[in-house]
């Protein structure tokens, strides 16, 4: 993957802080900030999954759905019954 220069602005405090949190966990600056900004797209990116299984009524469907598989209770239909002619 190609990269790309950023100029960016800090306060004092706060880069000195991750200059010490950078070198206490052996990283570069670069790669902490890397790791920070692939974080923040990775939780972006799933966000929506996350809304949908915190949602009581998904959840406790998903669950119901899971108990009527393992008991053998749940009744299976075939692709065109269950879709139709698409």
């Amino acid at each position: 993957m190609s990269k790309v220069r950023v100029n960016i602005t800090l306060d004092d405090d706060l880069a000195g802080f991750l200059k010490g949190f950078s070198r206490a966990q052996r990283l570069s600056m670069s790669e902490l900030i890397n790791q920070w900004a692939l974080n923040l797209k990775r939780a972006q990116e799933n966000q929506g999954m996350e809304t949908i299984l915190s949602a009581p009524e998904f959840y406790q469907s998903l669950l119901d759905t899971l108990e009527r598989s393992r008991s053998g209770k749940m009744k299976w239909h075939n692709r065109e019954k269950a879709l139709g002619n698409e």
